[in-house]
């Protein structure tokens, strides 16, 4: 199935609302023919990029915070989880209160109070309980200052419901689990070992999540038993978290390259470790100076291609053209 809109959240500094925009992609993104698509085309028969949206969609829906945490944007968390079809958009404010817009159902869903506040730039992963098919399971490590915190948020039957809803009754709920061991050398100075924050992460298959960082390795967690292990001395080669595309068998990412301070697409395999760089797009690297980019994200379009935005504001997309 092909994705039909991008979701993009936009703030506006006069009211410190956050908007959610819903991007056509067929009118914004696609070409209505091949032949437009060729001539929209660059010299070098490279993709096309979306270098603005003018005017920006009609809002779908307004977020915002309590007054007195307005500037305190670094702990303004959104995240998108996985739907039947277009998903859902989570937002967690400073005070760790979440609250959740379902885009198919068009509804806001009151949701319980998380264990700790998170970062902007926390990494998030979506995945589905292994045996079933609609009980959600999304992970999220948050990167603090003096340690590395993880927790899920699942939606599940509730198993203490009782009479006719037994078994039926279905919630959101979070659970605390432990944080990655991954620790540098002991600072005196602290009186602890130094931190080391996760830099790339993967849901590797239905019950393992892998994270890296180049200073202590991977690290694979076990969504079953809840547990981590030392997966190897190596780094997962990209940045941030990875895109599975079931239809390739391969992982997308930004290519973690050192020095590559642009971090430019790749694909991966990770069926095996330590994973293996299938392809890399060196056109996309690097950027035009007149832009600041402090974020990255990958966006499956299904069987149409991967969507590429850079904040702020810059898309590009590959169809199969240019994967294969």
């Amino acid at each position: 199935m092909n994705r039909a809109f991008a979701n993009v959240i936009v703030r506006d500094y006069g009211s410190k609302f956050y908007s959610l925009l819903r991007v056509n992609l067929k009118q914004h993104l696609f070409h209505r023919s091949a032949a437009a698509a060729e001539k929209a085309s660059n010299k070098k028969g490279l993709p096309s990029a979306i270098p603005s949206l003018e005017p920006l969609p009609e809002h779908k829906i307004n977020f915002s915070t309590p007054p007195f945490m307005e500037g305190a944007t670094y702990l303004h968390f959104f995240s998108l989880l996985k739907g039947q079809a277009e998903g859902r958009v989570m937002f967690a404010d400073p005070c760790a209160n979440p609250v959740m817009y379902d885009i198919d159902m068009d509804a806001v869903i009151a949701m319980p109070e998380t264990n700790f506040s998170k970062q902007r730039d926390s990494i998030s992963l979506s995945m589905t309980r292994p045996g079933s098919q609609d009980d959600e399971q999304h992970y999220v490590l948050s990167k603090e200052p003096e340690n590395v915190l993880f927790e899920v948020l699942e939606y599940e039957r509730n198993g203490s419901a009782r009479g006719p809803s037994a078994g039926t009754e279905r919630r959101w709920h979070w659970q605390h689990l432990p944080s990655p061991p991954m620790r540098g050398p002991y600072l005196p100075s602290l009186h602890r070992r130094e931190v080391i924050h996760p830099s790339a992460a993967a849901v590797v298959d239905e019950t393992t999540l892998c994270v890296s960082s180049v200073e202590t390795g991977a690290y694979a967690f076990d969504t079953v038993k809840g547990e981590w292990r030392q997966a190897g001395s190596w780094a997962l080669p990209f940045h941030g978290a990875a895109e599975y595309v079931p239809e390739l068998g391969l992982w997308f990412g930004f290519n973690a390259t050192i020095g590559n301070t642009h971090h430019c697409l790749g694909a991966f395999d990770l069926s095996s470790w330590p994973p293996v760089e299938h392809r890399s797009w060196k056109y996309l690297d690097p950027l035009s100076d007149e832009w600041s980019t402090w974020q990255r994200h990958l966006l499956n379009l299904g069987s149409a291609g991967i969507l590429l935005i850079y904040c702020e504001f810059w898309a590009l997309m590959l169809t199969d053209r240019y994967i294969n």
